[in-house]
């Protein structure tokens, strides 16, 4: 017994000793590259936390960034959770908010809130299509889902710049972008004074609605079941084929729905930029949420304080903006690394 107390002991100690370097070595390399700007990094590093969480107006930009980030996050986390890979959220935020775009005159028609929310619809339609495509492909073909969903974001991004400079482009054709939405297509504001709207309940809503159906659901349970084991999935009568393909449909309509409510809420045309980058800043947050949908919204939360503290930072020290994407990379690989840690079988040195 002393003998198992011991080599046990020692083994936390190795892990401790070991999360302790990983630690320090990720917080010196954090620092030196605030260093590298010429300035004093804890004074860049408090700009960067204080303007995302604590002023107000940066706090407003945070909720307002982590709105899309919240529902694309979940779309990532669906599609990990059954072990696909959905590096494609850019390309079906595009396709739900073209189609839904495309929808708009079909959809005029109709009374009241009716009409947006089938605008919605239609963007979540578009973007589970999207995303249904590189779901099927390996369900059917064996194709490998991450490379299907990278290229299906540039044709997504080449299929945007087509539409809003060609059927879909403005009347008046003098820039690159499309009609404005109709006023009763828009999501309200919720706080006067900011630009936080009604995008944060739908959010917020997707978030529950996933998290009840992973949890208390026939699905929910074939999802982890597939994720975990596909072949022992498929000994107990669990197609897991069938699974990949709703998983990446499901992820896909949340990225579209995304796309939907960043236009209807902030930027009301269809137009270059309406996804810079959030994709990837998605993975991330599906990471750190360790695809559990009740955290997917502290992480987005997180990392949208992080592009908007970067971005006071921009302007106030002349910091390239790139850091913030650096930073955001050495959070993941922190938090991935002290995940391994906790492993039972992690080695303790």
């Amino acid at each position: 017994m002393n003998a198992v107390a011991a080599s046990v002991g020692v083994a936390l100690r190795g892990r401790l000793v070991l999360g302790v370097a990983v630690g320090a070595g990720f917080l010196a390399l954090l620092l030196g590259l605030l260093a590298l700007t010429g300035r004093d990094p804890l004074t860049v590093a408090w700009t960067m936390a204080s303007y995302g969480f604590l002023d107000p107006n940066g706090r407003a930009e945070t909720v307002v960034r982590a709105i899309p980030l919240c529902l694309m996050g979940l779309g990532v986390a669906i599609a990990f959770r059954a072990g696909a890979f959905n590096i494609g959220a850019d390309g079906q935020l595009i396709a739900g908010s073209a189609l839904a775009m495309a929808a708009v005159p079909f959809l005029v028609g109709l009374p009241g809130w009716i009409g947006a929310a089938a605008f919605l619809l239609v963007a979540a339609a578009g973007g589970g299509a999207w995303g249904g495509v590189a779901g099927w492909l390996r369900a059917r073909f064996g194709a490998n889902e991450i490379i299907v969903t990278i290229m299906l974001n540039y044709v997504a991004l080449q299929l945007l710049s087509w539409l809003i400079r060609g059927p879909m482009q403005e009347r008046m054709r003098m820039l690159p972008r499309s009609d404005a939405l109709p006023v009763p297509f828009r999501l309200p504001v919720v706080l006067d004074g900011t630009r936080i709207h009604a995008g944060v309940w739908i959010a917020l809503a997707a978030t529950v609605l996933l998290a009840l159906v992973l949890r208390r659901t026939v699905f929910g349970y074939r999802l982890d079941m597939v994720g975990r084991n596909p072949a022992a999935a498929r000994v107990g009568g669990i197609g897991d084929r069938g699974v990949v393909v709703a998983a990446m449909l499901v992820g896909g309509a949340l990225c579209g729905l995304a796309g939907a409510v960043e236009i209807a809420g902030l930027h009301f045309r269809l137009q270059e930029g309406i996804a810079v980058g959030y994709g990837i800043t998605a993975i991330a947050i599906a990471l750190l949420a360790r695809t559990e949908p009740l955290a997917v919204p502290v992480a987005a939360v997180a990392l949208a304080a992080l592009y908007v503290g970067g971005a006071a930072v921009q302007r106030q020290f002349a910091v390239p903006f790139p850091t913030v994407k650096m930073v955001e990379g050495l959070i993941v690989f922190a938090f991935l690394a002290f995940v391994a840690l906790r492993r039972p079988g992690a080695r303790g040195g």
